[in-house]
C-alpha cells in the first residue's frame, strides 16, 4: 500500500489486508522509515511539479533480499521488488532499460549487500545512460547471515570512486527531512545525475539494548483525544456492547494511515508499551495532527552516548 497523509479511496479494504497479513519488521525498523520517505518524496515531486494522470512520475523501488525487506511488501508498499541479496542495483539497471520514461528506478542494498556487489554499484555510479538514486540500509551488521560484523566501509570516499556525484548520510527517523531530500533527488535523477544516500542506524533492535546497557530511557508515542481511531475503537467498543448485531456491519478500522505508512506495530495496535523509541511519528503528516512523542529517541540521535548526554539533562 502507499503511504499517504489522507486516507486514499478503498483504504479501508487495504487496511482489512494489512490486518491479516502483518508487517514484519520491528515496530521501529529504518529501513520501513526509508520507504515511506522515497515514496512521499515521489509525491511531493509530482504535486510540485503539478503533475496528474499519465503525466505523473512513479517510483520503481529494486531492493535487495534483507532484512529490510522480508516482509508483505505487497500491501504495505516497502519495495516494489525483491531479488537475492547484492542484486538490487545491477537488476535496478536491467530494469531501467524496461522501464518507461515516467518511472524512477531507486535501489536499496544493506551495508553488507554493498559489499557483496561493489561492481554492480560501480556499474550504475558509471552509466552515462541513467541517473541514479541507490540507498544502502547501513545497520552495521549482516542480519541475513548470523549476524556478523561487516566490512569497514568508508561509503564517503568509496562512492564517489565507484563514480556517485554525491553521497548524502541521513537519519532514517527523520522521515519528512528525508522526503524532501528524496523529492529533490528525483530531479537530480532525471538529470542523470548519481546520488548515493546511506541511512545510518537502521537496526532499532541493536540501538535499543544498545541505549539500555547505556541507562537511556527512551520515549514513546502518543495520540490525542482526535485520532479517529481511538474514537473509532470506542464506538466499536460501545457497538459491541450496546448493539452486538450491528457489529458486523462496521469495518473493523476507520484510519491506520500512521501505522501503515510508517510500518510499525506500536501504531497499528495503538500500543505505546512495544513502541521501540524510534522517534519517527515527530514528522508524521497526520491528518488530525493528533500524533506525537513523548520523551527521547532515536530521531533525536543515533548516537548512544550523545542520547546519554541528553538524558542526563532530563
Amino acid at each position: 500500500m502507499t503511504a499517504t497523509a489522507k486516507p486514499a479511496s478503498g483504504a479501508a479494504a487495504r487496511d482489512e489486508v494489512t490486518y491479516m497479513r502483518p508487517v514484519s519488521n520491528c515496530a521501529g525498523c529504518g529501513d520501513t522509515k526509508v520507504s515511506w520517505s522515497v515514496m512521499e518524496g515521489m509525491r511531493r515531486y509530482n504535486r510540485e511539479h503539478k503533475l496528474k494522470g499519465k503525466d505523473r512520475y512513479e517510483v520503481v523501488y529494486v531492493a535487495d533480499r534483507g532484512c529490510g525487506n522480508l516482509q508483505g511488501w505487497h500491501d504495505y508498499r516497502i519495495v516494489d521488488t525483491i531479488f537475492f541479496m547484492g542484486s538490487g542495483v545491477i537488476i535496478g539497471e536491467g530494469i531501467k532499460e524496461s522501464c518507461s520514461d515516467k518511472q524512477v528506478v531507486v535501489t536499496a542494498s544493506g551495508d553488507g549487500g554493498y559489499n557483496f556487489n561493489l561492481n554492480a554499484i560501480k556499474i550504475a555510479g558509471k552509466n552515462k545512460r541513467w541517473g541514479a538514486i541507490n540507498v544502502i540500509y547501513n545497520n552495521f551488521v549482516i542480519r541475513m547471515t548470523g549476524g556478523q560484523i561487516p566490512l569497514e566501509t568508508d561509503f564517503d570516499k568509496e562512492g564517489v570512486s565507484l563514480g556517485y556525484d554525491e553521497v548524502i548520510r541521513v537519519s532514517p527517523f527523520h522521515i519528512n527531512d528525508n522526503a524532501d531530500l528524496f523529492k529533490n533527488l528525483i530531479g537530480r535523477y532525471l538529470n542523470k545525475e548519481k546520488v548515493m544516500v546511506v541511512a545510518d542506524g537502521v537496526c532499532v533492535l541493536d540501538m535499543t539494548r544498545d541505549a539500555r546497557a547505556a541507562g537511556v530511557k527512551l520515549g514513546h508515542f502518543a495520540k490525542t483525544e482526535k485520532c479517529l481511531e481511538l474514537k473509532f475503537a470506542e464506538e466499536r467498543a460501545r457497538v459491541a456492547r450496546e448493539e452486538p448485531e450491528k457489529l458486523k456491519d462496521l469495518p473493523r478500522f476507520k484510519c491506520r494511515q500512521c501505522g501503515i505508512g510508517l510500518r510499525c506495530h506500536a501504531l497499528l495496535n495503538n500500543d505505546p508499551t512495544i513502541c521501540q523509541g524510534c522517534g519517527s511519528c515527530k514528522q508524521f503528516p497526520c491528518v488530525t495532527d493528533c500524533l506525537s512523542f513523548e520523551g527521547l529517541s532515536f530521531a533525536d540521535s543515533i548516537s548512544i552516548n550523545e542520547l546519554s548526554m541528553m538524558s542526563k539533562k532530563r
